[in-house]
């Protein structure tokens, strides 16, 4: 059977079917599974706020600089871990959805193992490119070498982070959006607990100054990842974990990594070219380095909470295209889409009007000079909130679809045609042909490049070619 006459003949079926919605509506579905990711978030959102407030309060500039430039590597590093996690989501809910539970449960095996081999091979890479790396972002003097220590100390629990991505997906895949929250609740816990402690030395802990931060974080962080292998190894959700499962086995791998590798080579494009922006940012200096740094925090308030909407979006579309429904899945999305674009306006106003106050959180009374270069950018992103809503949301649900090639080529489109170019041109200096506006050029250039992304993703969701992807 065709393509084409698979998907007449599923629409036949689903007209025929009596419309079962687990919870009632769509929207309690997809609000049911999107609070405790959105609680998830927050938390994962806090472990990053705690160091940034304890850096900008307690240390220098220079320390300030280099949790920014370590902060987007760190991102990278994750970014890079769906190639196995984007991949495990789309199989598990598939196979969910067409009531295949002993191919669930392998595909969570497979892709722990999977991402404990991934994060060996980050960690043997990361460690000695870690110099490089750093000046490749054009950070120097003592603000490198304090990105360099902290970066390498958390990416020595990398292949813990690596099951806590993989882990967590599967379970989101299987509907499961709780453990992922509980497991964060932990992690933020442990990471205020030590991070503090060792900077400032309270009790039994050492004073570590800016170390003390980057190994809070990586015990957290650590800890996580043996809850969540733990967790699976006693089962949940109905997924489990044994070692011969783990084993990776050539089709079942496969299956995994030919969903993912698009999704990967979309990340590494996204993470690589958030790199080069960083570059172009850090010409400008050391304290528009620091107020990027700090403008990313908050609006990445922004960042963290649609993924909340993007996780529901992207596990129905998988469990109601594996039922043969898929009316209902391309209800998930735009139900998903609607609700997180309602709620990243209002944070969108936050943004606008908060910008003063946000600053102070992370940098107290001090700095005022990055304040006053940051303050602005974030209120020019503020208005790119529906754009970034459409993005996450709808490529959640094209990758809950296994349809992962196209967002790809929306990144590389988005920083290649759009905002590299816009981003040397509006701040290179006029006596060179440009406009020179400093780190509001370059933000002004993110807000271009988010709308042009925001209307090709939802072109392509509209155009509906995601329903006929196999996977």
């Amino acid at each position: 059977m065709s393509a084409t006459a698979e998907e007449r003949e599923q629409a036949r079926n689903s007209s025929s079917m009596p419309l079962d919605i687990p919870g009632g509506t769509i929207s309690k579905q997809v609000t049911r599974m999107a609070v405790p990711v959105l609680v998830e978030q927050s938390l994962l959102y806090l472990v990053g706020l705690s160091d940034t407030v304890l850096t900008g309060r307690y240390l220098s500039s220079e320390h300030l600089a280099a949790v920014a430039v370590a902060g987007y590597l760190l991102w990278t590093v994750g970014s890079l871990m769906t190639v196995v996690s984007v991949g495990a989501t789309a199989l598990v809910a598939r196979f969910r959805g067409s009531k295949r539970l002993a191919d669930a449960e392998t595909t969570c095996r497979q892709a722990i193992g999977l991402s404990l081999i991934l994060g060996f091979v980050l960690l043997a890479i990361g460690w000695p490119a870690a110099p490089g790396l750093i000046s490749l972002m054009n950070l120097v003097g003592p603000a490198h070498d304090f990105a360099v220590r902290f970066f390498r100390i958390i990416l020595c629990v990398s292949p813990l982070l690596a099951v806590t991505a993989a882990g967590v997906a599967c379970l989101r895949g299987a509907g499961d959006t709780k453990t992922g929250m509980w497991v964060m609740i932990l992690v933020n816990l442990l990471n205020i607990g030590f991070s503090w402690s060792l900077v400032r030395g309270f009790g039994p802990f050492p004073k570590l100054g800016f170390e003390g931060i980057a190994l809070g974080t990586a015990i957290a962080e650590g800890v996580g990842g043996l809850v969540v292998l733990g967790v699976l190894g006693r089962g949940r959700s109905g997924l489990s974990l044994t070692l011969s499962g783990m084993i990776p086995r050539r089709e079942a791998s496969w299956r995994i990594l030919r969903i993912s590798l698009p999704a990967f080579g979309e990340s590494a494009s996204n993470s690589g070219s958030q790199l080069l922006f960083l570059g172009l940012v850090n010409t400008l200096g050391a304290t528009a380095t620091a107020a990027h740094g700090v403008a990313i925090r908050c609006e990445s308030i922004a960042f963290l909470t649609v993924l909340a909407f993007s996780v529901p979006a992207s596990t129905l579309t998988g469990q109601y295209l594996g039922a043969g429904r898929p009316d209902l899945a391309r209800r998930s999305a735009i139900t998903a889409w609607a609700i997180g674009s309602v709620v990243l306006a209002a944070l969108g106003c936050v943004l606008y009007f908060a910008s003063g106050p946000m600053f102070e959180l992370f940098l107290g009374e001090g700095h005022p000079e990055v304040a006053a270069a940051g303050m602005p950018v974030l209120r020019i992103v503020a208005f790119a909130m529906p754009a970034l809503a459409t993005i996450n949301v709808l490529n959640g649900a094209l990758r809950g679809a296994g349809d992962t090639r196209w967002p790809w080529l929306i990144v590389l489109i988005g920083y290649f045609a759009v905002r590299m170019p816009l981003t040397v041109w509006f701040i290179r200096p006029e006596s060179q042909g440009g406009w020179e506006l400093g780190l509001r050029g370059a933000w002004i250039a993110m807000f271009i490049d988010l709308n042009v992304r925001g209307v090709l993703v939802a072109a392509r969701f509209l155009q509906g070619g995601w329903r006929r992807i196999r996977v």
